[in-house]
């Protein structure tokens, strides 16, 4: 019994000097960390030029916070990156458009109320180091009327979007398309 417990400690002894000496082994490389603890998504808006004269655009999005944003366009293209504080997450955008007073739609040709947005989305570690690839989307919509259609255009989306995108952010660092309530 005495020698089964001296073997037994010089096992633990032997054990206990390897696993040190792994550990502090220069030439062994650490491990990556793939832990995912926040999202990163970088906004994308672009509008033509008679959208941005006529309407008033707002952009609603959701912050490193997950509180929802807004933020009048003051130019044809609105970018934003956001970096969230942990994870599960949520963020996404939405355009919002207003007639501008003393908007003219007896004008003749064509109005072009068309716009691009897209998303770049990607998480990151503790390190701040990207994990996997970066999930690209782009989409674009709109349309070409008549000026005198477009205070019916405005009245149309007065309380909608005319565009929108969001995507929730699991713990585990996935992401899947949501909807705006």
């Amino acid at each position: 019994m005495k020698k089964n417990l001296m073997t037994m400690a010089a096992v633990l002894c032997c054990t206990a000097l390897l696993t040190s000496c792994e550990k502090n082994n220069p030439d062994q490389p650490e491990a990556p960390d793939t832990t995912p603890v926040a999202a990163v998504m970088d906004y994308r808006l672009s509008v033509t030029d008679d959208l941005f004269s006529a309407f008033n655009l707002t952009v609603e999005y959701y912050d490193a916070a997950g509180t929802l944003k807004t933020e009048t366009m003051t130019s044809k293209d609105w970018t934003k990156t956001v970096k969230t504080n942990k994870l599960p997450a949520t963020l996404g955008a939405r355009l919002k458009i207003q007639l501008k007073n003393g908007f003219d739609s007896s004008k003749e040709g064509v109005f072009s109320a068309k716009h691009v947005y897209g998303c770049e989305y990607y998480v990151v570690n503790k390190s701040n180091e990207k994990l996997g690839s970066a999930i690209t989307n782009v989409s674009s919509g709109g349309v070409d009327m008549k000026f005198e259609k477009v205070p019916d255009y405005a009245e149309r989306y007065l309380d909608k979007p005319i565009m929108r995108f969001l995507y929730n952010f699991a713990a585990d660092g996935t992401a899947n398309k949501g909807s705006w309530e």
